[in-house]
């Protein structure tokens, strides 16, 4: 995308005013900081959010999306016994997300979309759009996660590794390698311990099953040393930066065409603002 500014902290408060009017959609990256092997900086989270924002943008018709600044502590309790975690308790975190949704549409923006990188961020984005909404009636408040963009899982179907994907794994290294090579540190690339998993406890980013026996899922939440001495859940070994670059590829134009929908997308007001009325006659 060229011509108007398109990074929100690179305007003045008159290009926010200026982009706002043009009904913009508010691109927010959200990760967290915590631990990703020894391999991997405990930002990688962030860093793999403002990659897929930043190809989306590169992907957004002119003055369609504003990439906004990264929501950098996410929830992180259950790997807070490796070093590294900086987060938030659940409660504070929806609070912080409601918060800096309600700040964007305050500024007059309407629709707001927020892409995720870490897994635990997900079930408190989805109750902080809600929260949003209801102080803002007739506005959009929308998340994703990279990793449930059907793009970028058609490229992993058709180019990557068997191995599981999950935490600092052969995809997030990936990305890391086409996004931030200079931050991943080659030497220290190793596998992480085999997941005890089970028919229902199990986990893959992209919903692959283990062996086709087993069932869906169950959240199960575990601390991370529990069952692994490095913090790697997957295999990184298999990573590669031409994986990285078609799914990030990949996902960026997925992310324009999500952004073009919402925008053609009618902004929706309740049609039931007023309490009920019992009827002539009802108690």
């Amino acid at each position: 995308m060229t011509g108007e500014l398109s990074r929100y902290c690179d305007m003045t408060w008159e290009d926010v005013e200026r982009a706002a009017k043009d009904d913009r959609v508010v691109l927010v990256p959200v990760g967290t900081v915590e631990q990703h092997g020894p391999h991997l900086p405990v930002d990688t989270d962030n860093r793999i959010a403002e990659a897929f924002c930043t190809a989306a943008e590169q992907h957004c018709r002119e003055n369609t999306c504003l990439v906004a600044p990264t929501v950098g502590f996410g929830l992180s309790q259950h790997l807070a016994d490796f070093p590294g975690a900086v987060f938030h308790t659940s409660h504070v975190f929806v609070d912080v997300l409601t918060e800096v949704f309600a700040s964007y549409a305050s500024s007059g923006f309407r629709r707001v979309l927020a892409l995720n990188a870490h897994g635990s961020n997900v079930a408190p984005l989805d109750l902080a759009t809600k929260e949003a909404l209801h102080r803002h009636p007739g506005h959009q408040f929308a998340s994703v996660s990279w990793w449930e963009l059907s793009d970028v899982r058609d490229v992993v179907a058709r180019s990557g590794p068997p191995s599981q994907a999950s935490h600092a794994c052969a995809f997030e290294t990936s990305i890391m390698l086409t996004s931030a090579p200079e931050m991943v540190r080659l030497d220290k690339v190793v596998p992480g311990q085999p997941y005890p998993d089970s028919a229902h406890v199990w986990r893959d980013l992209f919903g692959r099953r283990p062996e086709p026996t087993h069932r869906n899922p169950v959240r199960l939440t575990e601390m991370w040393s529990s069952w692994s001495d490095n913090g790697v859940r997957g295999d990184p070994r298999d990573a590669t930066a031409e994986l990285g670059e078609a799914m990030l590829e990949a996902g960026g134009k997925e992310l324009a065409a999500i952004i073009d929908e919402l925008r053609g997308r009618p902004l929706r007001d309740a049609r039931r603002n007023d309490p009920p009325r019992h009827k002539e006659g009802e108690p």
